[in-house]
C-alpha cells in the first residue's frame, strides 16, 4: 500500500467537489479555517457549479479530481461535500487516478466509492474524515483532522462507545458509508472484506433499512471472512416512536454468533464526526479499541 507524505505547515490543499452541488458558504468558511492554520488552497473549478443536483458535469468533476492529484504543488484533497454522484465517475477514471506520486484524500459518505477506488484500485492510503461542509458546525473537527495529517499520532488510538462481541483482531481496515458500500456491491468496485476489519456508518436510516442492508451484505459473502467490524455513531438511525426494535438490536442480532470483534460507536464521519481513520493501513482491533499499527504516512 502506497502512502501519501505527511501535510506540513504552508502546503497546498485542493478542494473538489466530486459528487453533490457544493454550500459556498460552508466551502468560504471552511476555506479561511485553512488559511487561517497557515495552508495554501485551491478550489477545483466545478466546486461552485450545479448541474441539477451534482456539481457540475461528470467529466467536469472527474477532470477537477485529476487534475488534484496530478499538480505537484497539491499535498492534499479535501472534498466540499458528500451527498451523491461521486460512483459516477469510477468508470471515467480507469487508469487516470494511477499517479506515482500518493496524496493525502480525504472524504465520507458519498464519498466512500472513491475511497474504495483509492485503496483497491490504486493501493493509496484513503482518509475517512470531516469535509468541509462540516467545519464550522464541527469546531473539533478540522484541528483533529489537521493534526492527524501532519504526522501527530495522538489519533491513533481511538474507542467505540458498545462492544457488541469481544476480541481482538488485525486487519487492513477498509468500508466507509454502510450505504454506499451496498450500493457497490455486484461491480467492479466493489469492497474487499476478506480478513479486513470493517467499518460501518450511516445517518438517518431507519434499522429496518440497516438490517437489509446488513443481510445483503452477509447474502453477498463480505461479512463472511472479515476480520472484526466497527460501526460508526450511525446518527439518526433512530426508530419510529411504535417500533421497538433498534439500530443497536439490528446490529446485536447480525453478530450474535460472530467469533470476531464488533464495536460500535467509533465517531468517524455522520455524527460528532471528529475522528479520522485512515482506509488501507493496518490495525487491530480489541475489544472498544482501535489502534493504527503503522505510520499513515510515508515519511513516518
Amino acid at each position: 500500500m502506497r502512502k501519501p507524505a505527511a501535510l506540513k505547515a504552508g502546503d497546498t490543499i485542493a478542494i473538489v467537489a466530486p459528487a453533490a452541488v457544493a454550500d459556498a458558504l460552508a466551502v468560504d468558511s471552511g476555506e479561511r479555517a485553512l488559511q487561517h492554520a497557515g495552508f495554501q488552497v485551491r478550489l477545483g473549478d466545478s466546486v461552485f457549479r450545479r448541474t441539477g443536483y451534482l456539481a457540475g458535469t461528470d467529466p467536469e468533476r472527474r477532470d477537477d479530481l485529476i487534475e488534484a492529484f496530478r499538480d505537484p504543488t497539491v499535498r492534499a484533497i479535501f472534498c466540499a461535500r458528500g451527498g451523491y454522484g461521486s460512483g459516477r465517475l469510477l468508470p471515467l477514471l480507469a487508469e487516470a487516478l494511477r499517479v506515482d506520486e500518493p496524496k493525502i484524500f480525504v472524504g465520507y459518505s458519498d464519498l466512500t466509492f472513491l475511497l474504495t477506488f483509492l485503496t483497491q484500485q490504486c493501493d493509496i492510503v484513503a482518509f475517512h474524515g470531516p469535509m468541509m461542509a462540516d467545519f464550522e458546525k464541527r469546531p473539533q473537527a478540522l484541528p483533529r483532522l489537521l493534526a492527524l495529517l501532519g504526522g501527530d499520532r495522538s489519533g491513533w488510538n481511538l474507542a467505540g462507545e458498545t462492544i457488541v462481541q469481544p476480541g481482538t483482531a488485525e486487519g487492513v481496515l477498509t468500508g466507509g458509508c454502510l450505504s454506499a458500500v451496498v450500493a457497490g456491491l455486484g461491480t467492479p468496485y466493489e469492497i474487499e472484506t476478506e480478513g479486513k476489519i470493517l467499518f460501518l456508518e450511516d445517518v438517518n436510516e431507519k434499522p429496518y433499512r440497516v438490517d437489509r442492508m446488513l443481510t445483503q451484505l452477509r447474502q453477498a459473502g463480505k461479512l463472511d471472512g472479515v476480520a472484526g467490524v466497527m460501526f460508526g455513531e450511525m446518527a439518526g438511525c433512530s426508530a419510529d416512536p411504535n417500533e421497538s426494535v433498534n439500530v443497536a438490536d439490528v446490529i446485536g442480532q447480525h453478530f450474535a454468533n460472530s467469533t470476531h470483534p464488533v464495536v460500535m460507536g467509533i465517531p468517524s464521519g455522520h455524527g460528532v464526526g471528529t475522528a479520522t481513520l485512515p482506509l488501507g493501513l493496518r490495525v487491530r482491533l480489541a475489544g472498544q479499541r482501535l489502534s493504527f499499527l503503522e505510520s499513515p504516512f510515508g515519511d513516518g
